[in-house]
């Protein structure tokens, strides 16, 4: 029996809790939390070793958000996402393409993980960094066991990982790519990994780390240079909120689509004052993807990097007219115009944590698409992510690309707040739908289920999840467990339901930790979504 069916889903404890979606970074997060480490130290922990564990969904070449609240009620953001290359040529690009490329080094921006869990560290955390990654270096060098979440995106990709040898020479054995339960061993990521835990960040941003991916990317047409690696800045600012059914969700702004989740809950929120409790899998399914679908519309118009470009202000997205105005729209039956959707099979990871101090955290990094940009750096063992895939090329878009500014980004941490005080702490993987499954989640919640079922429930989503595709429009993939009084309202709105596999990961996968959480009674609950590789650990 493989380990990975031998996994608690939820747990409960009085002091403590984690999940993430594989089960070794629960475990490494948990040992930290048991040795006095706080909950900062823990998820930074569950990070690096996630790097190792699940290279198809994040890696030290990918990006990084968070949000950490502390006991004393300060909550804030960290927007460690990277920038496009100061010199790219944007004529050029428009010139040989209709759309931004989805792989290669076209699409690379400058990797923000390793900046971000400097950031994290050093504000919040109360050991060195370098302590946070010894368990992912060991991990690399002797091996980890595939999971079969990686097993199967290796499936899946195996056609574009065999175009680059980087990735032929980590993740196939001979022919073909490694399966479940075999050895997967990482040495030149374990040495670049050793290497940040010794020079700290300054190894990639500007050290021998960067410089070999920066030699990768010249190779294959990319603009990124030192430089642009040397002026990676993190972003540290206060969060934005929506009340739903008196329980208020925080997330950030800037250019995370973070905005346009809490923009649909406040429009939710107008909808189950007219229609009481909300069943996104019942009667009330379409009216919720109406809502989705709007705010969704509104991040494509809109979500854009803020220091670069004028854009519709926070406040006056969440702002009461606005968010009455979707509500009247959805329960109007108004339909939505969206673009397509294809199955997404992997990018990203959540690792929610709290501990017995009262800090939280929400913290998610990714690579973007499955693999990222399919791109390894043979001498540094690091995966690069395409979250450049995001800008657009239409001139007129304000995420349109440019040198040195940051894409439209999906990644969206979440925590919870009731009456002032913190109880919850959320992360999803779900690339552009992030915000959809969000606010599965919560509806599930506010509606009285367990965090187990939370998770675990059928779900739903519209709209495209990935950079790039543009066919199938108006398309919903719903779970066939999704009851059929649920799909037909879905389609009653204009959508066209295609159905997929139960506990499927196209529809994403959620990590969740909470106090008194739903009928879960009282202490703290950690839950895991079984679409992924996850366990759920309190003391």
């Amino acid at each position: 029996m493989s380990v990975f069916t031998d996994r608690r889903l939820s747990a409960k404890g009085g002091e403590w809790a984690v999940a993430t979606p594989h089960m070794t970074a629960s475990g490494i997060a948990a040992d930290v939390l048991r040795d006095g480490g706080n909950a900062v130290d823990a998820a930074l922990a569950a990070a690096a070793m996630l790097t190792v564990v699940y290279p198809n969904q994040c890696s030290v070449g990918g990006d990084l958000l968070a949000l950490v609240g502390t006991a004393d009620g300060e909550v804030r953001f960290v927007n460690a996402s990277g920038r496009a290359p100061r010199a790219v040529d944007v004529s050029e690009m428009r010139a040989r393409y209709a759309r931004m490329p989805v792989l290669g080094a076209l699409p690379v921006t400058v990797p923000g993980a390793v900046a971000g869990w400097a950031t994290l560290a050093d504000t919040w955390g109360t050991r060195p960094l370098s302590a946070a990654l010894a368990p992912a270096e060991t991990a690399a060098r002797e091996g980890v066991p595939v999971a079969p979440g990686l097993a199967l995106d290796l499936r899946r990709e195996r056609q574009n990982l065999l175009r680059d040898p980087g990735m032929l020479g980590v993740f196939f054995a001979g022919t073909d790519v490694l399966q479940a339960g075999q050895t997967l061993r990482q040495p030149a990521l374990a040495r670049t990994l050793a290497s940040i835990g010794t020079y700290g960040p300054s190894a990639l941003y500007g050290g021998d780390v960067g410089m070999s991916l920066v030699k990768l990317l010249a190779e294959q047409g990319s603009a990124m240079t030192v430089e642009d690696l040397a002026e990676h800045t993190v972003r540290v600012s206060g969060p934005h909120g929506a009340v739903y059914d008196g329980v208020e969700y925080l997330s950030g702004g800037d250019n995370s689509q973070g905005l346009y989740f809490l923009q649909g809950l406040r429009a939710l929120d107008v909808v189950r004052a007219v229609r009481g409790t909300l069943d996104p899998l019942g009667r009330d399914a379409g009216v919720v993807a109406s809502v989705l679908a709007q705010a969704a519309a509104e991040r494509d118009r809109f979500c854009c990097d803020p220091e670069r470009e004028e854009t519709v202000p926070a406040e006056e997205l969440l702002s009461g007219p606005r968010v009455r105005h979707i509500a009247e729209q959805a329960m109007a039956g108004t339909p939505v115009a969206l673009l397509g959707q294809r199955k997404a099979s992997g990018d990203t990871v959540a690792v929610v944590v709290t501990d017995r101090d009262g800090t939280w955290v929400s913290l998610i990094q990714s690579v973007f698409h499955c693999f990222g940009a399919a791109l390894l750096d043979p001498h540094t063992g690091v995966v690069l992510h395409n979250r450049g895939a995001s800008f657009s090329l239409d001139p007129a878009s304000p995420n349109r690309l440019a040198g040195g500014k940051r894409p439209l980004h999906t990644l969206m941490p979440v925590l919870v707040r009731e009456a002032d005080e913190l109880i919850g702490a959320h992360g999803v993987m779900g690339g552009r739908a992030q915000p959809q499954v969000h606010t599965h989640l919560a509806l599930h919640l506010a509606a009285g289920a367990s965090a187990r079922r939370a998770v675990s429930a059928p779900r739903w989503v519209l709209g495209a999840m990935e950079a790039g595709v543009t066919e199938g429009a108006g398309t919903v993939k719903a779970e066939r467990d999704v009851p059929s009084t649920g799909v037909h309202a879905i389609g009653d709105t204009g959508f066209t339901v295609d159905l997929i596999d139960a506990l499927n990961d196209g529809v994403g996968h959620g990590q969740l930790v909470r106090r008194d959480g739903g009928t879960d009674g009282p202490g703290l609950v950690a839950a895991t979504d079984p679409r992924a590789d996850g366990s759920a650990v309190a003391g």
